[in-house]
């Protein structure tokens, strides 16, 4: 079977994000799913210098696959879904603005990704274009994230962010941490938004699922929209990030057998630890 969902000939979809309420008994709790998606239209396909087959790899190496439908199941239990419909390789909305503030630009991964995994070139650096695609895409990106999140605040006086990811099981060139021993689950916190009980909750939750995890590693922090960040501590967050080699081929992104029983897991899990405090 071919690799799924690679799309890097397409047309814009009409908006970059969508907000997939739930069908019934609204709960305090969003799930922000920014790097599932591999739609990267016709315009900026030409900014890309690699060829097609790399840019495929490089898509597989960093899209974070079937993390929509991973956390779909939430929305029985009344979350929130926000979703990237963007692939990171158009804007990534999980980076700072300042740089200086973004370890990952140091690898050409900031907002607009110039280096690719292996520290090749991906397209060239262009001030211009970088603020252009903040004021068309990340900006009003995170103005919508904000209004869900205070629509939130506003009917139930606090919001719950799971912001929700994957990881490969063999560190990436590109990546900050290369140590070699990966949990199947890494627990994400800042220190403003994320409670020690609920990162406490979430690591006992998975661990009785029979998941091994570990805090901050080999990924640090949770994301926080920029409208509430280091502002508003009703806004908690927690950043779920799966190894995808329990779950799909790495090398194909095709799903694994055990790809249902994952899927079940991570809602029992999260239905333990995050739903019971929201």
């Amino acid at each position: 079977m071919s690799v799924p969902l690679i799309r890097f000939d397409s047309d814009w979809p009409a908006a970059p994000c969508e907000v997939l309420r739930p069908r019934d008994g609204r709960v305090p709790v969003v799930a922000h799913i920014p790097h599932d998606s591999t739609l990267i239209p016709r315009s900026v396909r030409e900014e890309i210098v690699v060829d097609d087959d790399e840019l495929r790899n490089e898509l597989i190496r960093l899209t974070d696959w079937h993390t929509d439908d991973l956390f779909a199941a939430l929305a029985d239990r009344g979350v929130t879904r926000f979703v990237n419909r963007l692939s990171r390789f158009v804007f990534d909305p999980e980076r700072f603005l300042d740089e200086d503030l973004e370890p990952t630009a140091l690898k050409g991964q900031g907002v607009v990704y110039t280096r690719g995994t292996a520290g090749q070139r991906l397209r060239e650096a262009d001030p211009e274009l970088r603020a252009q695609r903040i004021e068309a895409l990340y900006r009003p990106y995170h103005a919508a994230l904000d209004q869900v999140v205070g629509d939130s605040l506003d009917g139930f006086g606090r919001c719950t962010l799971i912001d929700c990811h994957s990881f490969p099981s063999v560190p990436l060139p590109s990546e900050l941490d290369q140590a070699a021993d990966r949990p199947d689950i890494c627990i994400g916190t800042d220190a403003a938004h994320t409670p020690p009980e609920l990162a406490a909750a979430v690591e006992r939750a998975f661990g009785a699922e029979g998941f091994s995890t570990k805090r901050d590693s080999p990924f640090v922090g949770a994301f926080v929209p920029g409208g509430f960040y280091g502002r508003d501590t009703r806004v908690r967050s927690v950043m779920i990030e799966v190894r995808r080699g329990l779950y799909i081929d790495e090398a194909t992104a095709e799903r694994q057998p055990d790809y249902d029983k994952v899927r079940g897991a991570i809602e029992q899990a999260i239905v333990a630890s995050v739903l019971p405090g929201a």
